[in-house]
């Protein structure tokens, strides 16, 4: 073992690691911010700008939130986020999405 790699082994790590937030049947608080703007029928554009985000990791989130549900489009997915339950707290969905305005930007 080399100078190096003894005193990588000892360092301490400059930013803690990533809390994974808590999910409700997969979606995390971010889909579920992200959903609540779909149901209301916003854009990609209106979503990403909205949340603080860039259009491009807004569809990513669209996309995994079609994955989890099980859809194949833009509507299936609207009519499966009202059947999945994931928007029946309201106030849930308005703290969902003040963390994910308050979050750092993802892009």
């Amino acid at each position: 073992m080399n100078t190096f790699e003894r005193l990588w082994q000892l360092a301490t790590p400059m930013y803690p690691q990533a809390v994974q937030r808590p999910s409700l049947n997969g979606v995390t608080p971010r889909q579920r911010a992200i959903a609540a703007l779909l149901v209301e029928g916003h854009t990609d554009a209106v979503i990403a700008n909205r949340l603080g985000m860039n259009v491009r990791t807004a569809r990513a989130h669209i996309a995994k939130l079609a994955t989890t549900l099980g859809s194949e489009s833009r509507a299936q997915l609207g009519y499966l986020i009202g059947q999945s339950g994931i928007l029946e707290h309201e106030q849930e969905i308005q703290q969902d999405r003040d963390q994910a305005q308050s979050s750092v930007p993802e892009d």
